[in-house]
């Protein structure tokens, strides 16, 4: 993925869809279906990879176009990538577990 000029994912549905995760991680840029339910979000609504409808084809390729003739920052996608990483998950975890002021769940 880290050669890749462009990074295509054409689903009609993905729960997560970590592989769009792994090739922001190379610094690859991407285009997507906007299929339900994590294209989106990954990319934040476009911000960080082009998407196209599903099932349609002509968008689709309109994109990967795009994307190779202006392909985004490769820096910017591998700051992406980041949000998803196993460390920002646990930051994530201990924040819902543990609020500011020092209070939250006891154990035991």
């Amino acid at each position: 993925m880290a050669c890749a000029a462009v990074f295509v994912l054409s689903s009609t549905y993905e729960g997560l869809g970590i592989v769009l995760i792994e090739a922001l991680a190379c610094g690859c840029p991407v285009v997507s279906t906007d299929c339900p339910s994590g294209p989106d979000e990954i990319l934040d609504h476009g911000k960080y990879g082009r998407l196209a409808p599903v099932g349609d084809p002509i968008a689709l390729a309109e994109a990967i176009v795009l994307t190779m003739e202006s392909p985004p920052d490769r820096r910017m996608l591998q700051e992406r990538a980041a949000a998803f990483s196993v460390d920002r998950a646990a930051e994530q975890y201990l924040k819902i577990l543990f609020d500011e002021g020092g209070h939250g769940c006891t154990f035991g």
